[in-house]
């Protein structure tokens, strides 16, 4: 594994994702005070359903990066040019698709969801939005993904850094000076067609493609299993938003979309540590023993299930006050939802632990064996939401969510014992428990011992540097007595790599 290659793209996927996360945060924020509860309700939905094009670069870019690992390595810029050509044309297959899916999603929308907002009003926003998501990702896609096989995540990340920073300023001109929800999106919209520019720029100087290649249909032929799984992680990660949409109110969804504002944050901010060394894990991987596979892999688990537990411990015992102190002045809905929050932190916590064995199936290409997890999985969120989303409603969809992604963590767990690295799956239930141990016995002592009236975000932050003390305490101990060596060898890298 190139460890200068992997720490650039680990360090700037984090700076990404904290970026985006403080862009996430700050406009919704900005969006609420302005326009109140129901529009930012509708501009969430309506991301949502539009949303889907984002899963190009989850189980389909895989496959596609996954058949450009050995002509990379080889610099066989011919083979390189016809999968690349290949995924252009399969791209564009995908683009006609979601034009027709926008318009048809613009005109039906404004007769399903309850609102005041006229039916031109629905569809305008919703082509503006969809526009700006178009743009961004089948412009460029298929250049990231070269990008990203040849572990040059940096150049990319650095580049989504610099236009999300843009989109960033130009929204707070768009606020201050034309406080219209059209406007603002359009403007967002406009940004993004530079993007494309760039990337393209830097393949046409750094890669000798020919743009006359003869597609190499066989490199990506599991595309469709990759596809799939994105369709089903699609109806799954939108579940929740569909259900509330048809049986609830925008304020619910908007009390949805803000706290997913923070557990989507830490998600992305685990998941880009996964994601960003996902390129040199399957490189060293195929060169491996099982053995040295399996040390490998170990290592892997261990690390992202520490950043998991602290992440998701933290955030499930301060999101409800930091939200409560984020909408301050915001009377429309009720945004005190604790058990949510709860519930919401948990499933995203299993879903980032769950991250090690997808992506080690998913960088080996297993797709079409693991496929039908993903299926039952979407299956499950949205029988059990919509079973208890009349009675119970955002509690509701949480539980369909926590209940399906633990299905197909313990699924995923299984098959990677069975058919990757051999390994009983004793590992994996007792990193499970001993993780679970420590959120327990975390949010007990908090509950116990940090007793603070929230009334500002200074008083936020004192509760939470309270909460990080307390969780980090527990988790050295806890993890020195059942991983002793592991923690101890674990620390001592991450001192050297510091030094």
């Amino acid at each position: 594994m190139n460890t200068t290659l992997a720490k650039k793209n680990v360090i700037t996927s984090i700076l990404y994702q904290l970026v985006t996360v403080a862009y996430g945060l700050v406009v919704p924020r900005l969006v609420l005070s302005s326009f109140g509860s129901e529009v930012n309700g509708l501009t969430s939905s309506l991301s949502q359903f539009l949303n889907y094009i984002s899963l190009l670069e989850g189980g389909l870019s895989g496959v596609i990066m996954a058949a450009l690992y050995k002509p990379l390595a080889n610099k066989d810029y011919a083979k390189v040019s016809g999968v690349i050509k290949a995924a252009d044309n399969f791209f564009k297959k995908i683009a006609l698709i979601f034009v027709v899916y926008t318009i048809a999603l613009a005109a039906i929308y404004p007769f399903v969801v309850s609102t005041s907002f006229s039916w031109g009003f629905i569809f305008s926003l919703t082509i503006i939005i969809s526009t700006s998501l178009f743009i961004q990702y089948f412009f460029s896609l298929s250049y990231r993904l070269l990008i990203n096989a040849d572990q040059k995540g940096y150049i990319v990340f650095s580049t989504l850094i610099i236009f999300t920073i843009l989109n960033f300023l130009v929204t707070l001109i768009v606020i201050k000076v034309c406080p219209e929800i059209h406007i603002l999106k359009a403007a967002s919209a406009i940004v993004f067609i530079v993007q494309p520019i760039a990337f393209n720029r830097y393949v046409k100087k750094n890669y000798k493609l020919d743009k006359n290649a003869e597609p190499d249909e066989d490199a990506i032929a599991q595309r469709w299993d990759g596809f799939g799984q994105n369709i089903a992680f699609f109806i799954h990660s939108n579940t929740d938003v569909v259900v509330l949409t048809i049986f609830s109110t925008l304020s619910e969804i908007s009390v949805y979309s803000v706290y997913m504002l923070v557990v989507t944050a830490l998600r992305t901010l685990v998941t880009a540590i996964s994601s960003s060394l996902a390129p040199s894990l399957g490189n060293s991987l195929a060169k491996m023993s099982n053995k040295e596979a399996n040390e490998l892999f170990d290592s892997y688990e261990f690390g992202l299930s520490i950043i998991t537990t602290f992440a998701f411990t933290c955030g499930a015992l301060l999101v409800t006050p930091f939200i409560q102190v984020y909408t301050r002045g915001v009377t429309d809905a009720n945004y005190y939802q604790p058990l949510f929050g709860y519930l919401m932190m948990s499933a995203e916590a299993v879903y980032c632990f769950r991250d090690p064995y997808v992506t080690v199936a998913y960088v080996s290409g297993k797709y079409k064996e693991t496929a039908k997890y993903a299926y039952i999985e979407a299956v499950l969120n949205i029988i059990i939401s919509v079973i208890l989303v009349s009675k119970f409603g955002l509690i509701g969809v949480a539980v369909g969510t926590l209940l399906a992604m633990t299905y197909r963590m313990i699924a995923h767990m299984i098959y990677i014992a069975k058919n990757l690295f051999k390994r009983e799956l004793k590992q994996s239930l007792k990193c499970l428990l001993v993780h679970s141990i420590i959120a327990i016995l975390s949010a007990i002592l908090v509950t116990l011992l940090i007793r603070i009236d929230v009334q500002n975000y200074f008083d936020w932050i004192i509760e939470a540097v309270a909460t990080v003390a307390v969780v980090v305490t527990v988790m050295i101990a806890v993890l020195y007595m059942t991983y002793r060596k592991q923690l101890c060898l674990f620390t001592k890298r991450l001192v050297h790599k510091h030094k």
